[in-house]
């Protein structure tokens, strides 16, 4: 079906390439490519050529410089494990899986995908900030130490279980973003990445306060505080005298997070005070503590689609993976990819 991804690609390239990365190009010195075998049910080994080519993915392995091919379900192990706590409850593991899954074949080239823009010849990277978090086998071994084989195990089950299974909308794999706190709610997709996506709906996330990084402090000085805003804008008139004051006309978003606000004489954005101020979201406010400004971030992320510590809350409470992902993705249906390539959805 050759409009299966087209819709999807787009807003791939519009909302979440374009506007948050710079291109860097790809490496100018010589990058391996490994080809590994891979089993199958039985124990019996195959080459991955043998295998359909979706079923196959290209990765560059970000922290080794190298392209890795390999199976695509264990390439969706790799991610779950990395992009969620293994302590997770496996109702929540496997959304991730599904969600993780969704993403990755939506990128793919073999069924129609641009691949990765930042690295010539692959579908996906395992830099989060780009594509997914992803984790070897051996990394995870030294990550989980003793509790390898219990978290691995648990990983590979969320995984087996969802095996193939997709989220569409109108017969189209969907932008399966995801994050990880959302602060009690998560965001509309316009009030993020200014395109309005039907399935990414602002929906009440409780249960999410037990998260360590739910609310978080960063302290300035004030002098510090005016220097780097001058660096960003430096025709700013402010001084460290009386700084709150001169914070006003803050618009927030519907979950409560920052779309601008003005300090002194300049209408900043909230994205550009997360990040001059190394903040994890754009849900903050300001106090003063002696002559220290103090910018209290409630949430981690940038809010839209899944929650992850939302997901877990709502699986504790008996939901299980299809209601999570039918309740932060609205209005999708979750399929299995060669019902979707056959038609038969």
């Amino acid at each position: 079906m050759r409009y299966l991804l087209y819709g999807v690609l787009s807003i791939f390239l519009s909302l979440i390439i374009l506007p948050s990365i710079v291109i860097f190009g790809f490496s100018t010195h010589e990058v391996s490519v490994e080809k590994n075998l891979v089993l199958v049910e039985g124990g019996k080994s195959v080459k991955l050529d043998k295998l359909p080519p979706y079923e196959v993915i290209r990765v560059f392995i970000t922290n080794q410089n190298k392209i890795e091919e390999m199976q695509l379900e264990d390439y969706i192990k790799g991610v779950v494990a990395a992009e969620m706590p293994a302590e997770f409850e496996i109702e929540a593991l496997k959304a991730q899986a599904v969600a993780a899954r969704t993403y990755a074949l939506a990128k793919e080239v073999a069924l129609g995908g641009k691949g990765c823009d930042l690295h010539e010849g692959v579908d996906v990277c395992t830099d989060p900030e780009h594509c997914q978090a992803w984790q070897s086998v051996e990394e995870l071994k030294e990550k989980w130490g003793e509790n390898f084989e219990k978290y691995y195990s648990k990983i590979s089950q969320a995984v087996d279980s969802t095996r193939g299974l997709v989220m569409v909308y109108q017969d189209a794999l969907i932008l399966p973003v995801y994050h990880a706190i959302s602060g009690g709610r998560t965001e509309n997709s316009e009030d993020v990445w200014q395109k309005k996506i039907p399935y990414l709906r602002s929906v009440v996330s409780p249960g999410e306060e037990v998260a360590s990084k739910y609310k978080t402090t960063v302290v300035v000085s004030q002098a510090d505080f005016v220097k780097k805003l001058k660096e960003r804008q430096p025709s700013l008139k402010l001084t460290s005298n009386n700084i709150l004051s001169e914070i006003k006309n803050i618009e927030r978003t519907q979950a409560g997070h920052v779309k601008t606000l003005k300090i002194g004489d300049v209408t900043f954005e909230g994205k550009e005070i997360k990040e001059l101020f190394g903040l994890n979201s754009t849900n903050f406010t300001f106090s003063k503590q002696g002559e220290n400004i103090v910018i209290t971030v409630i949430g981690y992320g940038h809010g839209v689609g899944m929650s992850q510590y939302g997901a877990n809350a709502l699986a504790k409470e008996g939901k299980k993976f299809d209601e999570i992902l039918k309740y932060y993705y609205q209005g999708i249906e979750i399929v299995k990819i060669e019902d979707l390539l056959k038609g038969k959805h």
